[in-house]
């Protein structure tokens, strides 16, 4: 893979945080186009639409139990993809991971793959 920009890694960093930090994060990340962010971005996303979806999902089964599960799996997917974009490495999230790269590609740089 290619090697980790500064602002490469600022946005693989705030596209973690909260549920707008994708779109700051497209935004940091539009001008240079890094391959590193734009790997984070799509994680990201995938992650938040997983919390969405399922979350939803989840929501119309009234055992408190099945949401605590999702929601801890969800953060545990968060801090996986949050450890890898703090080390600087490409760490895809175990199954959906290979998915969302291929599903979110957004702009010309991405289509490429």
């Amino acid at each position: 893979m290619n090697k980790v920009t500064k602002d490469g890694k600022l946005a693989a960093v705030i596209t973690h945080i909260t549920f707008i930090g994708p779109i700051i994060a497209y935004f940091i990340n539009m001008d240079d186009k890094d391959e590193f962010g734009n790997f984070y971005i799509r994680q990201s996303i995938g992650i938040l639409c997983i919390f969405f979806v399922i979350g939803a999902l989840i929501g119309a089964i009234p055992n408190p139990w099945a949401a605590y599960g999702f929601f801890l799996f969800v953060f545990i997917l968060w801090v996986y993809s949050f450890v890898g974009a703090l080390s600087n490495e490409y760490k895809l999230l175990p199954v959906v991971g290979k998915y969302f790269q291929k599903w979110f590609t957004f702009r010309k740089n991405d289509a490429k793959k």
